[in-house]
């Protein structure tokens, strides 16, 4: 039941890390922002009751959201190695820096 909190977990951070405007992960998946968004909060809720069922009350909202922020820290990682150029393609002009 570990895994499969965790796992529900990430999924509620993937939702939310799709819905962001500044993925480039699936950009088709801003068409659906709302429904991402929407879709996190029972994920999440799900994540915490499945591990609170095993582990208890505060050992099992660690453990659901020690893999939703190990997503969210994730993932923006993984877009950017994903986004870099290659070795002979020159830096693309339109992407824009945030931040």
């Amino acid at each position: 039941m570990n895994w499969i909190s965790i796992v529900v977990a990430a999924s509620a951070a993937l939702c939310l890390y799709l819905a962001s405007p500044h993925q480039a992960l699936w950009p088709a998946a801003l068409a659906r922002r709302h429904f991402l968004r929407w879709l996190a909060a029972p994920l999440a809720t799900g994540a915490v009751a499945a591990a609170v069922q095993d582990y208890g009350v505060w050992c099992g909202v660690c453990v659901a959201l020690s893999g939703f922020m190990t997503a969210l820290v994730a993932l923006p990682y993984a877009d950017a190695w994903l986004r870099r150029p290659g070795p002979q393609a020159p830096a693309r002009p339109e992407a824009r820096h945030v931040g």
